[in-house]
């Protein structure tokens, strides 16, 4: 089902999205290879990174430029190369740049990792994710991601060629040594997949409550600072971590869960909102009164 949505050859189930990025980077790279990474990645990227022992290097977020730089500088000391980054970030909502990665991920004969934790059921005609989103289907990309988000189950998993995924099969230990998820969490994330694929006016509605809270935002908090983004996840900046953890306080006695990012988790201080399909505009309008009334 995994493999159908996403359409590649094949596809493997993890217990947690988190073992599958872990398992996936240590066994394709090694302490002879080279890993670049972008510098906002989910915490199992940077820690599958640690465990293969690979050198890594960390670009500016989002900075094409500064990837070519460094794959300019480095890639030709080293056997392999894998290139990580999220699709969706997690703790901004912006997306990567995916064309242009995987053009300089060929120009380079580096390997290319994609977490699409926070795309998948969300992005694409179907929900595939940000691979179906910038139409990018078919290129040879490691793509990784959870059943446990959009798609409300447990597990996780890894897309791709079925040469990548016999490999993970012999050598991914996060796979080989736990155990497999429960017949409830495969039975629930094989009727999400489907409705994700069939039931594309969830995805609509769900632009369209986010398009409704960005437009109230602008027009009633225009001295609230949105942090740019192209996905449900929408940050307001605040000036320090104190401000932020009284705003996520008040949020959540107005009978909201918006709560509070704080550095080092993040450069600057935060509250992060989560936009979903089932919000109404009541929903909505609630959330913008609480905000204005935090001042």
């Amino acid at each position: 089902a995994i493999a159908n949505l996403k359409q590649t050859e094949d596809a493997l189930v993890f217990s947690s999205g988190y073992l599958a990025n872990l398992g996936t980077i240590a066994a394709l790279v090694g302490k002879r290879d080279l890993i670049i990474a972008d510098e906002y990645n989910h915490s199992s990227l940077k820690n599958g990174a640690i465990l293969s022992g690979a050198t890594v290097i960390n670009y500016n977020h989002n900075n094409i430029q500064d990837l070519q730089t460094k794959l300019e500088q480095h890639r030709q000391q080293y056997r392999r190369c894998l290139i990580t980054t999220d699709s969706v970030f997690s703790m901004d909502g912006d997306l990567c740049p995916l064309p242009e990665i995987i053009a300089i991920a060929n120009s380079y004969h580096a390997m290319l990792l994609v977490d699409e934790a926070h795309a998948t059921g969300v992005l694409g005609k179907t929900g595939a994710g940000c691979v179906e989103h910038f139409d990018c289907t078919g290129n040879p990309i490691i793509q990784v991601g959870t059943l446990s988000k959009a798609l409300a189950s447990l597990g996780g998993y890894v897309a791709g060629s079925s040469s990548l995924i016999d490999f993970l099969r012999n050598r991914a230990a996060t796979w080989i040594y736990t155990t497999a998820l429960s017949p409830a969490d495969t039975a629930a994330a094989l009727a999400a997949i489907q409705i994700s694929q069939e039931e594309s006016q969830r995805r609509i509605q769900l632009f369209q409550n986010i398009h409704t809270l960005k437009k109230l935002l602008k027009s009633n908090l225009p001295h609230l600072k949105l942090l740019p983004s192209e996905s449900p996840i929408l940050c307001l900046e605040f000036t320090n971590a104190t401000a932020a953890l009284k705003a996520g306080k008040k949020l959540k006695e107005a009978g909201i869960f918006a709560p509070a990012i704080r550095p080092p988790t993040v450069p600057t201080s935060r509250i992060r909102i989560s936009v979903i399909a089932t919000n109404q505009l009541e929903d909505i309008q609630q959330l913008v009164s609480a905000l204005e009334n935090i001042g």
